[in-house]
Order: C-alpha cells, then sequence, then structure tokens
C-alpha cells in the first residue's frame, strides 16, 4: 500500500499552497454586497431595488465559495498524500490504528477475495487482488 502511494504521489504532483484563480472575484462579489447594503441604509437606493439586486449577487458569492473549498479540500488532500507516500513501513505502523486505517481507506476503493477453491483451503495471500483509487 505504500508503495501504491508513492508511485501516485510522484505521478500525481500538485503544488502546494496555491492560491485560488478566482479569489479576487469572490473578494469583488463580497464588497459589492457589502457596498449594496451600505447604499440601503444611507437611502441611496430603496429596499426594493436591494431586494432586486442582492439575491444574483449572493448566489455568485454561494457558488464562488463552494467552489473555492472544493479547491483547497483537493489541495489538501493531495498535501495529504504526499506525507503518506514519504512513510517508512516503520513509521506506517508507529502511526495511531485510527491513521492508519485513514490511510488504508483513502487508498482503497475495494479488495477482490478471489475464490480460493475446493478441497483444504489454506490461506493464500496471493488470492487478495486490491483495487487502488
Amino acid at each position: 500500500m505504500l508503495e501504491e502511494q508513492r508511485t501516485r504521489a510522484a505521478v500525481t504532483t500538485i503544488p502546494g499552497h496555491q492560491r485560488w484563480s478566482r479569489e479576487d472575484e469572490l473578494e469583488q462579489v463580497t464588497h459589492d454586497i457589502a457596498q449594496l447594503v451600505e447604499a440601503e441604509r444611507s437611502k441611496q437606493i430603496t429596499v426594493a431595488t436591494l431586494l432586486q439586486l442582492l439575491p444574483a449577487k449572493e448566489r455568485l458569492r454561494d457558488e464562488l465559495k463552494l467552489e473555492r473549498a472544493r479547491f483547497y479540500k483537493e489541495q489538501k488532500q493531495a498535501e495529504a498524500k504526499g506525507e503518506t507516500a514519504n512513510l517508512t513501513v516503520e513509521e506506517f505502523f508507529a502511526l495511531p490504528i485510527e491513521r492508519q486505517q485513514e490511510i488504508v481507506l483513502h487508498s482503497l476503493s475495494a479488495v477482490i477475495i478471489n475464490p480460493a477453491g475446493r478441497g483444504h483451503r489454506k490461506f493464500d495471500p496471493s488470492l487478495i487482488e486490491p483495487v487502488w483509487r
């Protein structure tokens, strides 16, 4: 499993701490919303106008926030993969069992157990086939 992670980390390197490309757009939309609310408070626009303009801006803001959250989540997952790819077997077994399970569950999508055949069945690890994510 650790070898598989090393191989994948070498192939799928994503630059860490990369800034989300639409951050400026999100800041501008948030600023626009604040300006609209302030304009209504200072009676430059009516509540009716605010209610017409605000929903579209808020919807765009929410979509951008969701996109940003997904971007940083993927970046964090890629960093975590890189960290676990450099673990030695000894370091892996030194981790708490919960962290070991997390690493294994994140690496595998399934495990196929092939039939052992008829008769006296001894455990044969070659019949176990991991399916990597």
